[in-house]
């Protein structure tokens, strides 16, 4: 009697610190999407089932890595192509790719390759105006480093971020967005769309407020939204034209999410917030879908 006692008393007390546990967690459900796009055909159409995400950074496939393993699942071949991180990173990046997508390419060229005045960015990450791009990039030096995996790889899809604000604002984003609608409205590579991931409004103005409220709690001005998008004179990410249904992949997504170390999850949580707080199951029931706006060529 005394031992099923204790099992009683174990089991309410571990039902009660996952109540509390439950209770201290951020409701997420108010940053998922409230807008009902079509569902995505094109994908499902394709005959040359080959696809590549083209990214600056290795965790610019956060967004879309739903889809992308979705895609890897029902026999899609892909890769995935950013700068490099170092050798330690890169290599953390194949690790965490391995279970959605095939191959893991770097274009290797470092910020100080990149940039023209390396030196003297005191915030890279930070949006200055488009007309400036072509005195701050070397971009014929990464048109080259970039297309040639790609036109070795043949996709038939790209993926990218949008190249009207680069998810939040980066410009390095927005440079390699660009850079790949370019290749193809140029005929530098052969690719049938493009792929451009990016929020719904209410995802975009709830998420960012939400960043915007935590850095200035932590003494920061909270401002980069707002200077990005003054910067490149628009409103935000462009919309999607389709969403993408990512619950039947949830682990695998979550897995990737959390393959990353501790400095690249809390920037994660930025834009996908509280990830970690929930069960693969639970919180891919309520981000169940990946947008995306679509450009044919």
């Amino acid at each position: 009697m005394k031992k099923l006692n204790e099992f009683v008393l174990l089991g309410t007390l571990m039902v009660s610190l996952a109540f509390l546990f439950a209770c201290q967690r951020e409701e997420v459900k108010q940053y998922a999407a409230t807008e009902i796009y079509p569902e995505d055909t094109i994908l499902q159409t394709v005959k040359n089932k080959r696809a590549m995400i083209v990214v600056a950074h290795d965790d610019d496939m956060c967004a879309t890595s739903g889809t992308i393993a979705l895609l890897n699942k029902n026999g899609w071949e892909i890769a995935v192509l950013s700068m490099t991180k170092g050798r330690e990173r890169n290599e953390a990046q194949r690790k965490a790719c391995r279970p959605i997508l095939d191959s893991v390419l770097f274009v290797n060229l470092t910020p100080l390759q990149i940039w023209k005045d390396y030196a003297g960015v005191e915030k890279p990450y930070q949006a200055f105006p488009r007309d400036q791009f072509e005195d701050a990039f070397h971009r014929e030096r990464l048109e080259k480093e970039y297309i040639k995996p790609i036109l070795d790889f043949k996709p038939t899809v790209i993926f990218t971020l949008d190249n009207q604000f680069g998810g939040y604002g980066h410009p390095e984003h927005v440079l390699v967005s660009q850079l790949v609608l370019d290749l193809a409205k140029e005929g530098k590579i052969d690719v049938d769309h493009i792929y451009q991931s990016v929020f719904t409004d209410h995802m975009e103005e709830t998420i960012m407020a939400r960043h915007s409220a935590r850095m200035k709690s932590w003494g920061f001005p909270g401002d980069d939204w707002e200077k990005a998008k003054e910067a490149y004179q628009v409103d935000g990410m462009p919309e999607p034209n389709v969403q993408i249904k990512i619950s039947e992949v949830a682990e695998l997504k979550m897995n990737y999410l959390r393959s990353y170390n501790e400095e690249e999850k809390k920037k994660i949580n930025f834009f996908l917030p509280a990830f970690e707080d929930y069960s693969a199951e639970d919180y891919f029931k309520i981000f169940d879908r990946e947008f995306f706006r679509i450009i044919s060529l």
